[in-house]
């Protein structure tokens, strides 16, 4: 339809001006896919306003009356911390979010991630809790509903291609001649949906036989933070995703995959290597690939080798055997308390435990295997530091292996506040997009979670204050409104302490 150039300005996204009677209306459209005629039509949504040439548009009266509803309520004590802490902490992430997707779209996510974080809260009270917060001062300044929480969510799930270049800056330039090491797990959610195509009955560690989806992350060790996830269906094993995540993030010769105990079989490594992915895979202990003879020698440690890892001492020993590549450690701190133990439970438990089974077990105490495939010219667990000298010795290649092998409990923390902390284990959410819109919201926060444990771990607090222990203090610390001018309102002195020790300055 021709339009003159007088109102072409005015058509904007999601919008249509209709001639009516030789005049110029305004309204907003949608685009929906039918699924009868199996193809998307477009859908009229409601009157914007009527435009002149002289007056230009003119808002209709009713959708006057809804901005008006949408407006913000009028709210002069709104709790700050909880803003403070999250912003303070994913800084860089809301920039490059912004550069990504835009202000608009990025300011509805930040604010359901949040709650999200604080609150473990459903889309539903979102409204709520947006409106009492600090970061409706800064994030989404207008009224926020479950429907334009929805449809932000929805607008993310649609382009994973997106939300997968962004995920991608997380990890940085990468040298060519350095590897990151990533640590690779799923978790499962159940999901009893009916119009979810991805949910199906699998297999879990719970013995969990029903309708499931799974999430796949990629977690990296030098930054201690998750830097990827993707979800699958719910049958799928872990091998089976593994290649197209790693393609998908592009960092197929910029990763070492680090497994977990379980997951070693013949079957897996022949996967792997086909398709030429570098990993550390660790095996149990009764494994017959393993060689414990040159730690059953009195005089093992004239032949080994040894390096220090959290002031312990640690001897290992390489060897091959058929196709795999294998190195065996030994913690001595470590095995002297595994024979404690075990003696012990001889005394308590005769009728599980004996000697003659200490004595078959007496040379694996304080060990672990590791499977390796991995160019050691490229290995790195640690980017040197300026406070680091120079005349510090250097890290074999076995060191590399171990140390980034024992960070795999990073991954482990991850998924247990993932499900216990954000309480992200079930889901019953009925279109695939809002479900991919959501688990992004749920990643952005766990990255805020994981930056707030660095932080304490950092500190030297984790022994007294977990990262949910934060942000409940955040919770407390509020801004008053008095003649049109925010303040803090008061705090203890220990809670400032607490907040400064992490980097929160509140004095400032």
């Amino acid at each position: 339809m021709y339009l003159p150039e007088w109102a072409q300005k005015y058509k904007e996204p999601r919008t249509e001006i209709k001639v009516i009677k030789n005049n110029y209306y305004k309204y907003e459209v949608a685009h929906i896919y039918n699924k009868d005629k199996g193809r998307t039509e477009k859908k009229t949504i409601r009157l914007l306003g009527k435009i002149t040439e002289h007056e230009g548009f003119i808002p209709s009266q009713k959708d006057t009356m809804r901005n008006k509803i949408e407006e913000l309520p009028q709210v002069d004590i709104k709790t700050f911390g909880i803003y403070n802490l999250f912003s303070d902490l994913i800084q860089n992430e809301i920039t490059s979010l912004i550069s990504a997707f835009g202000k608009e779209a990025t300011d509805v996510l930040l604010s359901f991630s949040m709650m999200r974080w604080a609150y473990q809260s459903p889309i539903k009270r979102i409204p709520n809790y947006h409106a009492h917060d600090f970061c409706s001062e800064h994030w989404s300044t207008k009224s926020m509903t479950d429907k334009i929480v929805s449809s932000n969510l929805k607008y993310f799930g649609e382009n994973r291609e997106k939300v997968v270049a962004w995920m991608q800056t997380l990890l940085g330039d990468v040298d060519e001649s350095v590897q990151n090491f990533v640590l690779m797990d799923s978790t499962h959610s159940l999901s009893s949906s009916e119009n979810l195509s991805i949910n199906a009955k699998g297999y879990n560690s719970n013995f969990d036989f029903e309708k499931q989806i799974r999430l796949m992350y990629l977690f990296s060790a030098q930054m201690r933070q998750p830097v990827y996830y993707r979800l699958i269906n719910g049958n799928i094993t872990d091998v089976k995703s593994m290649a197209l995540c790693i393609k998908e993030m592009n960092v197929k010769n910029k990763t070492v995959f680090i497994a977990d105990k379980g997951f070693f079989s013949a079957k897996n490594v022949e996967m792997m290597d086909m398709e030429d992915l570098s990993y550390i895979i660790p095996l149990h202990r009764n494994n017959a690939l393993i060689d414990f003879g040159p730690f059953e020698k009195a005089d093992f440690k004239k032949s080994l080798q040894y390096f220090f890892f959290q002031k312990r001492i640690i001897w290992y020993h390489s060897y091959q055997k058929g196709n795999y590549h294998l190195t065996t450690f030994l913690d001595e701190a470590l095995r002297l308390e595994e024979e404690r133990d075990y003696l012990s439970r001889i005394e308590t438990h005769p009728e599980s435990y004996t000697k003659e089974v200490f004595d078959e077990k007496l040379h694996s105490f304080g060990t672990i295997t590791i499977i390796h495939k991995i160019d050691p010219q490229k290995t790195i667990t640690e980017k040197k530091t300026k406070n680091k000298q120079k005349t510090e010795k250097p890290k074999s290649f076995e060191q590399e292996i171990y140390e980034a092998y024992k960070q795999r409990n990073d991954i482990e923390v991850m998924f247990d506040s993932y499900k216990n902390y954000l309480n992200a284990d079930a889901t019953h959410m009925q279109n695939r997009y809002v479900l991919e819109g959501w688990l992004f919201a749920n990643f952005i926060a766990m990255i805020a979670y994981y930056k707030l444990y660095v932080r304490l771990k950092q500190a030297n607090l984790l022994a007294k204050h977990s990262p949910k222990d934060i942000i409940e203090m955040s919770k407390a610390i509020y801004k008053i409104k008095i003649k049109e001018k925010w303040h803090k309102a008061e705090m203890t002195k220990k809670t400032i302490d607490i907040f400064k020790k992490i980097s929160i300055d509140y004095l400032t």
